[in-house]
């Protein structure tokens, strides 16, 4: 079985893809709670939600980069 490594270069970027997740799921609660008018305690008590919100946005941005990885290794002239 071959080993593989993950360089802190990958880690960073799988890292910032998760915050980057995070930042728009929050950023939509928040414009959740301003377009219903509801109360700003809603942005702790939804908070599970959130995080819920953050791994689903996470995979559905892995999809994305998988599918654009896949098409930039089909048209690779230099395979």
């Amino acid at each position: 079985m071959k080993n593989t490594i993950i360089t802190a270069k990958q880690k960073k970027r799988e890292l910032l893809f998760i915050l980057i997740s995070f930042i728009i799921a929050f950023a939509l609660n928040i414009y959740s709670i301003i377009y219903y008018d509801s109360q700003w305690k809603e942005l702790i008590t939804t908070l599970h939600i959130t995080l819920l919100m953050t791994i689903a946005i996470y995979f559905l941005l892995a999809i994305i980069r998988l599918i654009f990885k896949g098409f930039a290794y089909l048209f690779n002239k230099n395979r």
